[in-house]
């Protein structure tokens, strides 16, 4: 059970996960705690916000057919009670300088849903920006410690944001596992800490939604208080070592999931064999070891196309060799590679030393891919993006090459490639 109001549904979560974002049977678990300010409450400043319930959506900011299953205040310790993270209680948030916060559920019963559809839209209010900024980054944290999936929101979302995914099942009264998915996105603007969040069965998730939910939250958030307020990084310590004239690790050189597309999320990453990275050729990975190949990384963002018309997977990889010539000539064998699977040369895109860009249609399956593969220095990367066959957008990918080259540059302390 989830503490006081909110009695979970039979969800069936990975072994161990604590409570953070199960759904409640009014929706989902509300991120949200709060008292309603008394009326003797200072007016609101210009990047302050005082009253919760205010900050919430309201049932005509949904879909239609929906009912209102929560509408309430919550204490500090029913907060904390709700997250069901591991350690944190009520004390942790009023450390924070917590203050208040609302929230409210949404719950669609159409008799054609597998089960019935739910939504959360909550707010935190702190004293001041950095306790809501340190409870977001607790509360991402802890997602990723569960195993969620970090998910894009696109564009910039109030003054941080982190967009999350879980997969899970829902058994009904039949004793039938339906697959569900839960999306969730937390975002800060000011001193308010807000979730919106849904569950739907997996086929017909749509973060894009949720996302859009979650700007028109921020929008009467705005409405109250327009100017957010930025938290400082913390400035990393100086770096001993000089920045040296080669890459040395794969894993900090590829996309992240702020570089791609609204509603994507990490679906795998792992190290890569010089097979794995020759997309299964043995003749490529048979030369790319002769060029000296060290070390590959990939990671994977996935997204459920809700029109059809979307790019539906990005893959980002990178391999690194001993020296600049040996991934020079790893690249020309990739190139060769692609050259004879059928790939078509677009071009070359601003990304690295050297670059190409391909593209290959698979008709029967209605699926394009659009690749571009560069190189710096020691690094061979390739990025590739999946569309539907008549829609691919070559320049998305090229954006997405260029997005990577910049993580490549940063790791040698350059501005711009060398040419």
């Amino acid at each position: 059970m989830v503490h006081g109001r909110f009695p979970c549904l039979d969800y069936r979560h990975p072994v161990g996960s604590p409570r953070l974002l199960r759904v409640a049977n009014v929706g989902l678990v509300v991120l949200a705690a709060a008292c309603v300010p008394a009326a003797a409450s200072p007016a609101a400043l210009p990047s302050h916000l005082t009253i919760a319930n205010a900050l919430v959506l309201r049932l005509d900011d949904v879909m239609s057919g929906a009912t209102m299953s929560v509408d309430t205040a919550l204490t500090a310790d029913d907060a904390a009670a709700s997250l069901g993270i591991t350690g944190l209680t009520g004390d942790a948030f009023t450390q924070n300088g917590f203050v208040g916060g609302y929230g409210r559920a949404f719950v669609w019963r159409d008799a054609s849903l597998a089960i019935p559809r739910l939504m959360a839209s909550t707010t935190y209010l702190f004293a001041d920006p950095v306790g809501a900024h340190d409870m977001l980054s607790h509360v991402a944290r802890a997602a990723d410690e569960i195993g969620m999936d970090r998910m894009s929101v696109g564009v910039s979302l109030g003054d941080e944001s982190a967009g999350l995914q879980l997969d899970g099942t829902f058994t009904n009264p039949l004793g039938t596992a339906i697959s569900v998915t839960t999306t969730a996105v937390l975002f800060r603007h000011a001193n308010a800490l807000s979730l919106v969040s849904s569950l739907a069965t997996s086929d017909a998730d749509d973060p894009g939604y949720v996302i859009a939910l979650a700007r028109r939250q921020l929008g009467r958030q705005r409405a109250v208080a327009q100017a957010g307020v930025p938290v400082p990084a913390l400035v990393a310590a100086p770096r001993v070592e000089q920045y040296g004239t080669t890459h040395s690790l794969a894993s900090p050189l590829l996309l992240t999931i702020k570089d791609v597309p609204a509603g994507m999320r990490v679906r795998n990453e792992a190290a890569l064999t010089a097979l794995e990275f020759a997309a299964g050729s043995t003749q490529t990975a048979e030369l790319f070891d002769q060029h000296g190949f060290v070390s590959a990384y990939s990671r994977v963002f996935t997204h459920q196309s809700a029109f059809g018309k979307e790019a539906t997977l990005v893959r980002s990889q990178t391999a690194i060799f001993k020296d600049s010539a040996g991934a020079h000539e790893a690249y020309l064998d990739y190139r060769d590679f692609a050259k004879r699977v059928g790939a078509r040369k677009l071009g070359a895109a601003d990304a690295g030393d050297e670059s190409l860009v391909f593209r290959l249609d698979d008709f029967e399956a209605d699926t394009s891919y659009v690749e571009v593969l560069f190189l710096h220095r020691n690094a061979v990367s390739l990025v590739e993006v999946r569309f539907p066959v008549r829609l691919a957008n070559e320049s998305l990918t090229a954006d997405l090459a260029k997005a990577q080259a910049s993580y490549q540059l940063a790791d040698l302390g350059l501005l711009k490639p060398l040419r």
